[in-house]
């Protein structure tokens, strides 16, 4: 048997000796069930070292619906897998549902992951055996469904151990015991406020302790802190980054070089008017000086869509007559604080733009009722009952706990025993029994605050967070594909965009985007005020330009303190502190402006720089039927 090594640009063709082979092991590229890719895992030796690939098999999947298979034949090459060298991988992490199949995630030494693959007709413990055969695997010392691979010294945890942060012994043992990017463990954090501050280390010790191996900790939930917190692993994340990007960098043509000269030359005499003289914040360690990006500006900022406007976009009946029109509106210019509760039902997704006002208020009424009776699940669960309910019990708590942190500089959420707290908890607590498989994650409640300030209404508000997590909830997931995805799209956008940026990136191992995960996860909450992040939310929710806006953003402020970055040559420590110093100092208006030219010299090649499904794109439904995604059995 033959097949071409591909190995970083290498021609040579090789003799393969198979030493594993598995069929229908299978990925779901979406969080539908219905929509599966099966193929064939290999292991195989070639000239001394160990190869591990994954081809889909030929042809509509015979579990995809005739409906679906057009669109998962868009997955096939984004997630075949030719020759992955066993040297790359950090770790597998062995996952054993309660019900359904077992699969593995594979981690590999950037930190990033490959999509689960599922095992629907065994063979785990032979791929296990094998790799044994063959490389250098042992089980985690925290976890013994994480193998480390190649792995004498367990690294990381050596490299978490010698930071000497607070807690870092309970992140370090629950960094083994998740993914590349999820933990085990709550950490009090700076959060919602400059005042609070990190728990002392004795405290963390005894809460680690407590923790260590529970079954459905709730710390196992998506946590902002300790994903933060992760941001300090800098010399881990140095030591192990950008084998993912280097061996997928030749994987697609992004016609670079037709736009390179936009970015490397000076903007013409046309255009030097229209610079704003860049901002300096007032930060102790120093000037936060950015720089004027040499390409044509987006359009100059609009003023906010008005009830004059609004109404003018309505038939007689009350649909909206050009959706299209709206959505540009608001992208320049956004919507006057007493249309956002009107107005977001539609960018939401809420309302249909071609529905009518009584069609609007039937529906609105049907869900009304429909909310209650989801809500009457959890209220009616007695204390007797919610001591023999973990799962519950444990979100309850999560949720008490992070409801208390969110915005409470606002004076919506301000003061003790204010009841639109006790509302913002009802209506997690609600949507953690609607989406019982995704459940509550530390960073939903940032979405919901602005929602409920705006709608003031319990119901109209979880539908509203509804329909937004429809499209972010893969941000939240545990095997962390969404975040994955995003963080390997905003790479390539930086590459075709940036260059020189991009180059510096891989020179000083920070192509993982690690410093970029807080503006990508919660969509910039913590960067603008709450003010700014609703015109930025409202922006991003019309999808004009692009569905993955956000990511435009990013490069843009990135590239917009290039020259800083790279002038003062910041390793990923010093870019850390250097992003999240940024915070409260970014001028959106002029940040919007640069991510929208960015996004149109991009155009097709931006696009094909984002793999299908990416986050927030909306699932394809097809059967109606969500994948479950079932808590393994430690």
């Amino acid at each position: 048997m033959r097949m071409d090594l591909v190995d970083r640009g290498s021609d040579v063709t090789a003799r393969l000796d198979v030493v594993y082979e598995k069929e229908r092991v299978t990925i779901h590229p979406t969080q539908y069930g219905s929509g599966r890719i099966s193929g064939k895992l290999r292991l195989f030796l070639q000239q001394g070292s160990l190869f591990l690939s994954w081809e889909p098999n030929e042809g509509a999947d015979s579990l995809s619906t005739s409906s679906f298979g057009v669109e998962i034949e868009k997955y096939r090459n984004l997630y075949t897998i030719k020759a992955l060298p066993l040297s790359d991988v950090r770790f597998i992490r062995k996952h054993t549902p309660t019900f359904g199949s077992d699969y593995i995630i594979i981690v590999l030494s950037s930190g990033l992951a490959f999509p689960p693959l599922y095992f629907y007709n065994g063979g785990i413990r032979e791929l296990f055996a094998t790799l044994k055969q063959h490389v250098f695997i042992i089980r985690s010392d925290d976890d013994p469904n994480v193998f480390l691979v190649n792995d004498f010294q367990d690294p990381l945890q050596k490299s978490l151990s010698s930071l000497e942060l607070p807690g870092v012994a309970t992140v370090a043992n629950a960094m083994s015991r998740q993914n590349s990017l999820s933990f085990t463990g709550s950490v009090d954090e700076t959060r919602h406020g400059a005042d609070e501050r990190l728990g002392e280390a004795s405290s963390m010790s005894q809460y680690g302790s407590k923790q260590k191996h529970k079954p459905n900790d709730p710390g196992r939930d998506l946590s902002i802190q300790v994903l933060e917190k992760f941001s300090l692993v800098t010399k881990f994340a140095r030591d192990t980054t950008s084998s993912l990007f280097r061996d997928n960098s030749g994987a697609h043509g992004y016609g670079r070089q037709q736009h390179e000269y936009v970015f490397d030359n000076k903007a013409s005499d046309k255009y030097k008017n229209q610079y704003v003289t860049p901002e300096k914040a007032s930060i102790p360690s120093a000037p936060l000086e950015s720089d004027p990006l040499p390409l044509v500006w987006g359009k100059q900022r609009d003023c906010p869509l008005s009830v004059e406007e609004w109404t003018a976009f309505l038939d007689p009946e009350g649909r909206v007559m050009d959706s299209k029109a709206l959505r540009k509106k608001v992208f320049y210019g956004g919507v006057d604080h007493v249309l956002r509760k009107e107005v977001w039902k539609f960018l939401l997704g809420y309302h249909e733009y071609d529905s009518t006002y009584a069609e609007r208020e039937y529906l609105t009424a049907m869900k009304r009722a429909e909310y209650e009776a989801i809500k009457s699940q959890w209220k009616s669960i007695s204390a007797t009952q919610a001591k023999r309910f973990t799962k519950f019990r444990e979100r309850k708590g999560l949720i008490d706990k992070d409801v208390v942190r969110t915005d409470r500089s606002v004076p919506y959420y301000e003061g003790d025993d204010n009841q639109n707290i006790v509302v913002l908890r009802d209506i997690l607590l609600t949507y953690s029994f609607y989406n019982f498989d995704l459940g509550y994650c530390q960073g939903m409640s940032d979405f919901l605050a602005p929602i409920l300030y705006v709608m003031e209404d319990e119901s109209e508000s979880f539908w509203c967070f509804a329909s937004l997590m429809e499209r972010l909830g893969a941000n939240f997931n545990r095997d962390q594909n969404g975040m994955h995805a995003q963080l390997l799209a905003l790479s390539k956008l930086v590459e075709l965009l940036d260059p020189p940026l991009h180059n510096y990136f891989r020179q000083n191992d920070c192509l993982n985007y690690f410093f970029c995960f807080r503006w990508v996860l919660i969509q910039f909450k913590r960067e603008f005020s709450f003010d700014q992040v609703m015109l930025l939310w409202e922006v991003l929710w019309t999808h004009y330009l692009s569905e993955h806006f956000h990511l435009y953003l990013c490069v843009a402020i990135l590239k917009r303190y290039r020259q800083r970055i790279i002038g003062e040559q910041m390793d990923f420590d010093i870019l850390l502190k250097f992003i999240n110093e940024l915070s409260g100092q970014i001028n959106l208006d002029r940040a919007i402006q640069d991510a929208e030219a960015l996004c149109t010299i991009a155009g097709e090649n931006g696009a094909s720089c984002i793999p299908p499904g990416t986050p927030p794109s909306m699932p394809i439904e097809t059967d109606g039927c969500l994948y479950v995604q079932e808590d393994e059995v430690l």
